[in-house]
């Protein structure tokens, strides 16, 4: 008995670090807060839910590779100097998956820049759990193609 007392605390200290077991929503909600700051050109809203402790954002553009919150100010500012408006539709396809501290979510969201016609979006990112709860710590994006699929290809 006196050897279960030891490592009984010593679990529960190990599980108290983890965060509560989630059935995705947390993330989800992140991941509307994230487009939702993005749309309205919320810089500094964008940048507090980056992770503190580093971040790596890989935008469309193969030059998009974001590390730091100056260039990732520095990004935004530019991504709307160039477009004025931009919009996201809400997520599909949304995929969470959670592993102790760390979450994914994969996602494409429909989303329009200026008066432009609406383009999809695919998204994979990845968040970290700190005390404070849920941060971004990578995102990747692109413009997935249509009608370009192995399989659609070969149909022709």
């Amino acid at each position: 008995m006196r050897l279960l007392a030891p490592a009984a605390l010593a679990i529960a200290s190990a599980c108290a670090s983890l965060p509560a077991p989630d059935d995705g929503n947390v993330i989800a909600a992140r991941v509307d807060e994230l487009l939702s700051r993005y749309a309205r050109n919320d810089v500094d809203g964008v940048i507090a839910l980056m992770d503190p402790t580093g971040f790596v954002i890989y935008g469309s553009d193969v030059s998009e590779v974001v590390r730091s919150p100056k260039a990732l100010r520095e990004m935004m500012q530019d991504d709307f100097k160039l477009w004025g408006v931009a919009r996201f539709g809400r997520p599909a396809d949304l995929d969470v998956r959670i592993s102790g501290d760390l979450a994914t979510a994969m996602f494409h969201a429909p989303f329009t820049v200026g008066e432009n016609p609406a383009m999809t979006v695919r998204f994979a990112t990845t968040w970290r759990h700190l005390p404070d709860g849920w941060h971004l710590t990578q995102s990747a994006n692109t413009v997935p193609t249509r009608g370009s699929s192995a399989r659609e290809l070969l149909r022709r």
